[in-house]
């Protein structure tokens, strides 16, 4: 994990995992946008609405994690950095894993995709967060 990127995944992952919302901001751009929820298109297009700030994006992970999750960890598996500049995607495995039994085998997992961008400061913060992946498409 010596690239900079999956570190700034790793530390979105673990925030999530620990419902830290103050390490889960510090991971993601102001102007961030997360899939929460994945959109019919007889209901609207946008998984986010226009505006949408960096405390909405952690709202929503930490929702879904409550009610979607709450008795998993998230960890992630394989991913792939694809860097442009300031600018990469990520593709990545999620598996959840039971609180209960941390060691065990983590459960089926799904692949979520990521666009970061280089700041000003030269740190990497997520600009969008599909944990939905490309199953996201299955919605449309």
């Amino acid at each position: 994990m010596n690239n900079p990127i999956s570190h700034v995944l790793q530390q979105l992952h673990d925030a999530v995992n620990r419902g830290d919302q103050d390490a889960l901001s510090q991971c993601y751009a102001s102007d961030a946008t997360v899939v929460a929820t994945p959109m019919s298109s007889s209901t609207q297009n946008q998984t986010t609405e226009e505006g949408s700030t960096q405390r909405d994006c952690v709202d929503a992970l930490l929702k879904f994690q409550k009610k979607f999750m709450p008795d998993h960890f998230v960890t992630t598996g394989d991913e792939r950095v694809i860097q442009a500049g300031d600018v990469a995607l990520v593709v990545a495995k999620l598996y959840l894993v039971p609180k209960a039994t941390p060691n065990a085998l983590p459960c089926e997992g799904k692949r979520a995709v990521y666009v970061l961008q280089r700041d000003g400061s030269g740190e990497w913060r997520c600009v969008i967060d599909n944990f939905f992946g490309t199953d996201l498409l299955d919605f449309a």
